[in-house]
């Protein structure tokens, strides 16, 4: 009975490892995942370079740099190697400091810089947010027809001088009873 037990625990382990090289095997042929816009804008979603830079790159360090102040070929390096770390992390069983598995954050990470190097390739500007698009105050106020404001522009000249003495006075009347 023994042989038999063996042998059934063998081809088990036979099966193990053949799933194990399939899944691995399918893993990197898969399509990698690329983080979606609510993840990039969370509060997670631009994380800082922190790792020393990846050994192909050959340019400026960006170690300190938010992944969206970086190059994207700098991002898709970051995200290959974050992806073999995820790998080899899962191979050994990596558990973080509160017992969690490594390689899901590594792949999130990975995710989160292909993310970025799709938005940079596609034109999104460094610390822009759409700011770029507002229209400052000095078109808004110099626009004839504004809403509450006259359609000229207002000088010096046009500013009464009792409205300065409505914010100066109480001020000085504060500071020199404080003074007393």
């Amino acid at each position: 009975m023994s042989t038999s037990g063996d042998q059934a625990i063998a081809l088990l382990h036979s099966i193990d490892t053949t799933l194990k090289a399939l899944l691995t095997l399918m893993r990197g042929n898969a399509p990698k995942e690329i983080a979606t816009d609510a993840d990039l804008d969370g509060q997670w979603g631009d994380p800082i370079v922190r790792a020393k830079d990846p050994r192909d790159w050959s340019h400026e360090s960006q170690i300190g740099r938010l992944f969206s102040e970086c190059p994207p070929e700098y991002l898709d390096l970051v995200a290959a190697r974050l992806d073999f770390f995820a790998e080899k992390a899962e191979a050994e069983g990596t558990l973080t400091s509160s017992g969690k598995p490594v390689a899901p954050y590594n792949r999130r990470d990975a995710a989160r810089a292909r993310g970025w190097a799709r938005r940079i390739r596609a034109g999104w500007t460094s610390r822009d947010n759409g700011a770029a698009q507002m229209p400052q105050a000095d078109e808004i106020f110099a626009s004839p027809g504004a809403p509450g404001f006259p359609s000229d522009r207002i000088t010096d000249d046009d500013i009464p001088f009792a409205f300065f003495i409505g914010l100066v006075l109480p001020g000085t009347i504060m500071l020199r009873t404080m003074l007393s």
